[in-house]
Parts: C-alpha cells; sequence; structure tokens
C-alpha cells in the first residue's frame, strides 16, 4: 500500500467484511451494520437481515476458479457465491498485466496464480457492483488503482491511486473509457490488440443453452434488478464512448460473448433512440436483420 503522508493509513488495515446480499466489501472495526450498497436504488435490501462475512468465512464459502479464456486473458471466479458474482479479468500485456474488476473473494491460491502469471501492474473496474474483492489484489501487489472520480464515493475500501476524469490509458493498448450510465463512473475497458471490451454493467447478454461463449440477446439498463431503462442521453454517450472503438467480442462480468460487438452495441443503441428506451433483452438474430 502507497498512502502517502495520510494520518488515516490504519483505516486501510481494518477488517474486511462483505455483504452476503449483494457482494460488497467494508472495512470496518466491527460487523457493519447495514450495507450502503444494498440501499442503493440500483439494488434491494436483503429479505431476511443483514448477513456479513469476514475474509475467511468468505474464503471458506465461496471457493474461487480459474480459467484462461483467450491466449493472455483470464477470469477469475467464485462458485458457489453469495450476492452479485462478478468474474474478475486479467489481461496480460508485454509492459504489466491489468485487473479489471474483482472476483467476490479471491482464495490464497487464486492470489499466488495471480502471482505467477507475472502480478498486477494496474488494477480497474467498471463500477462498484464489481469491485468484489479488488482490496485483496491491491494489498498483496500494490497496484496502481485506476478508478473514473464519478464513483469515488464507493472505494472507501480500496487506496484510489489513479483517478480519471472521462479517458485514461494506464497501459499502452489498455484504455479505459468513462460512459456514466448505470452509475455516475461507470467505465469500461478497451483491449486494442484483442478488440475485446470489458463493459462492465453497460450491456448485458443471454447465452446459448449449448456456448456459453455465444450470446443470443442482448439489453442495456440504468439498474437490471428493477429493470430500469437507461435515458435517451445516457443511450447518447454510451453510443459516443463505444462508436471509435473497433471491439469484436464483449465481456460482462458474468457473461464473455464472442459474438457480439461494436455493431451490435450499435444497433441495439440506435433502435432504442429511435423509440422509447427499455430494458428488454432483444434477439442478436433481430437486431442484425434490421434494416
Amino acid at each position: 500500500m502507497s498512502p502517502g503522508l495520510s494520518p488515516f493509513v490504519d483505516a486501510l488495515r481494518l477488517p474486511a467484511y462483505v455483504c452476503s446480499n449483494c457482494g460488497f466489501w467494508q472495512r470496518h472495526f466491527a460487523e457493519p451494520p447495514s450495507c450502503p450498497m444494498c440501499l442503493d436504488a440500483r439494488h434491494v435490501v436483503p429479505q431476511q437481515g443483514w448477513r456479513f462475512l469476514d475474509l475467511h468465512a468468505a474464503q471458506r464459502a465461496f471457493p474461487c476458479h480459474w480459467e484462461e479464456l483467450e491466449p493472455g486473458a483470464w477470469r477469475f471466479w467464485n462458485d458457489p457465491v453469495e450476492g452479485i458474482g462478478p468474474s474478475s479479468y486479467l489481461l496480460r500485456t508485454p509492459v504489466g498485466n491489468v485487473v479489471f474488476e474483482g472476483a467476490s473473494v479471491f482464495s490464497e491460491v487464486a492470489l499466488d496464480k495471480i502471482a505467477d502469471l507475472g502480478g498486477v501492474a494496474v488494477l480497474s473496474a467498471s463500477h462498484p457492483h464489481s469491485y468484489g474483492a479488488l482490496w485483496q489484489v491491491q494489498d498483496r501487489f500494490d497496484p496502481e488503482l485506476a478508478l473514473a472520480a464519478g464513483d469515488f464515493g464507493w472505494s472507501a475500501a480500496l487506496q484510489v491511486t489513479w483517478p480519471f476524469d472521462e479517458c485514461l490509458e494506464p497501459l499502452p493498448g489498455i484504455e479505459l473509457h468513462r460512459t456514466a450510465g448505470h452509475f455516475d463512473g461507470h467505465t469500461v475497458l478497451f483491449d486494442r490488440e484483442r478488440r475485446l471490451l470489458l463493459c462492465g454493467d453497460a450491456l448485458k447478454f443471454e447465452l446459448s443453452p449449448h456456448d456459453r461463449r455465444q450470446a443470443t440477446t442482448i439489453s442495456a439498463h440504468k439498474a437490471f434488478v428493477r429493470a430500469t431503462p437507461l435515458t435517451p442521453g445516457e443511450l447518447r454517450r454510451y453510443r459516443d464512448v463505444f462508436a471509435p472503438l473497433d471491439f469484436r467480442q464483449t465481456w460482462t462480468p458474468f457473461e464473455q460473448a464472442r459474438n457480439s460487438g461494436r455493431a451490435e452495441a450499435l444497433a441495439l443503441i440506435d433502435g432504442q433512440l429511435a423509440a422509447r428506451p427499455h430494458p428488454r433483452q432483444v434477439p442478436l438474430d433481430e437486431l442484425r436483420a434490421a434494416p
């Protein structure tokens, strides 16, 4: 950890607790009284009351797995898991690795695997729903942590070292772009070499039951759990960000779609801007057949 001259450095050494309802981690001197993420309008409160786990309990309850999805592109995730359960992605580059999004919790063996892959030079995430246990990666590897300033208020468990406003290229060929919309600081990562967009919750897919890398539908939403659509202005901003990025694959924290890229994303957005915005899943075949 590199906190400079902060007199409050010990606050970043407090125990961390994860909410079993959403997976948001807080550092606290005792079990937290509530979870700010669940109380936010984009989520829901636990119907059976609050339940928090410390690190060791979470590691016991939620085994961590990993796989190489594409050459040099790794996924880490938990199964079984409670809460939102995002995947974490590690992208290897010639000048250092970037981790984007956090798994709900990392096992010590998973952190050792990350070390074997070369460690982490830069850490980032799309938005607070996908922060997961990024704090574990930061504590272990002390990377630069780049987050859009619009979501700084959610980052109390972390030490942000590289805040940015709209765009940032923290490593050559790795671009971070703020889309806003779902959260004020919502950010996507574009890997120019792989032509890959890690889109956070800007987009959502349903997958084929026969091939988990093939999407069948695509959607966009402000709050997925509440089926709340984006506004026309938010959709136009998404379009302005996506249009210059030549991506052929789109990975969310939950789906890794090989068959949906910029063309499908823009078709979805243009269709919504031509009518009333909606959160419905639109079949990809329908978008591709549109004139």
